[in-house]
């Protein structure tokens, strides 16, 4: 790997996390609102805990936070399908 190309994907690194931080301070401001209204109720170290992930995960946050909050998600797997009588 040539040194231009690796300072060019540092430089890539740096930009991608610098978004995210910027996209962490307006979730952490508010944002979470548009998500999970309970999120954003949260205590200081329930947004401690979730700031690194909103950090490296702004892509996925930014969607779901556009297309705003909606209905919960359903939960879906084997152990939902035994109570519901394998019904979904």
């Amino acid at each position: 790997m040539s040194i231009p190309f690796a300072q060019f994907l540092v430089a890539l690194l740096y930009v991608y996390l610098g978004i995210g931080v910027i996209v962490m301070a307006w979730m952490q401001l508010g944002g979470l609102r548009r998500i999970d209204t309970t999120a954003a109720r949260g205590t200081i170290g329930f947004r401690i805990l979730i700031t690194p992930g909103l950090v490296l995960l702004w892509p996925l946050m930014l969607k779901r936070a556009i297309r705003g909050a909606g209905s919960p998600p359903t939960e879906r797997g084997p152990h939902r399908d035994a109570a519901t009588g394998g019904h979904g």
